[in-house]
């Protein structure tokens, strides 16, 4: 699988990179980019979306078939069947679309955290070079060291470095004083833990949104299951204090973008039932 996100990745780094180029900003480079993709997979997602909701009316119904026919899989899968042909509503019209988005959100998170070989476009040859050179000058560099770690000392050294290829650049990883390239630490507090935080509060204001939008649109209430509606806030605050935070700032790009598209979303398909 890495090699196929390594394919999609690979387009990716060059238009994250000229968008760099363009303002100048690592982190506001991130921001616009995840506003590209999100514009981009915008039509996927409003199919995925309308699938959904399709389903989610129909719960009723097929919580009464499977609470009839619950000592008769057979006809309990008949009756789901004709239930679903009679909506006109396909369970599984989502799949590819989700499986379209996942691609390429696994993409974007490759550029984002192999910034040497998507964003400086160097091969293995090239960063094992970067590497050593680093260590000659006294930087320590794990076997562990993320991409976007090693790729935050290239600015202060650049004079040191720039010889081993020409896509290297001095790329400034600070974003609002913060250092994009760093990982933050949970034993020691920093201006940097603004952006875990804030990553985990902006995927429950996201979660939230959706099950309240759902819920108005369908009148069906969402299943009440807290460990679900909590697990991507703390997955967010998890993987915010163990990976460099410019993947954070991605993913609060990717909560507040999506949720101004649950709310756009919210209005088209209001349009569409008046139809």
């Amino acid at each position: 699988m890495g090699s196929i996100f390594g394919i999609i990745a690979t387009p990716f780094g060059y238009v994250m990179r000229f968008i760099y180029e363009f303002v100048g900003s690592y982190g506001v480079s991130i921001i616009l980019f995840s506003l590209l993709v999100k514009i981009i997979t915008s039509p996927l997602q409003f199919k995925q979306k309308k699938s959904m909701l399709a389903t989610q009316k129909l719960q009723p119904k097929i919580q009464a078939i499977q609470k009839k026919y619950y000592n008769n899989k057979q006809k309990m899968n008949e009756e789901m069947t004709a239930l679903y042909e009679r909506e006109g509503v396909s369970p599984t019209a989502g799949c590819g679309t989700m499986l379209v988005t996942l691609l390429i959100i696994m993409g974007l998170y490759y550029v984002i955290s192999q910034p040497l070989s998507y964003f400086f476009q160097l091969d293995a040859d090239q960063i094992t070079a970067l590497k050593d050179a680093f260590k000659g000058l006294g930087i320590t560099i794990e076997k562990s060291t993320s991409q976007i770690t090693i790729a935050g000392y290239i600015k202060e050294n650049f004079e040191a470095i720039k010889g081993i290829s020409d896509t290297l650049m001095p790329v400034d990883f600070h974003f609002l004083s913060m250092n994009l390239a760093e990982v933050p630490s949970i034993g020691k507090f920093g201006l940097v833990w603004i952006i875990p935080i804030v990553s985990a509060l902006t995927a429950f204001g996201q979660g939230k949104l959706s099950q309240i939008l759902q819920e108005k649109k369908t009148g069906v209430p969402a299943p009440n299951n807290a460990m679900m509606f909590l697990m991507m806030p703390l997955m967010s605050l998890f993987f915010g204090f163990t990976l460099p935070a410019g993947l954070s700032l991605y993913w609060i790009s990717n909560n507040v973008f999506g949720a101004i598209s649950e709310l756009i979303f919210s209005k088209l398909l209001e349009k569409e039932s008046v139809k």
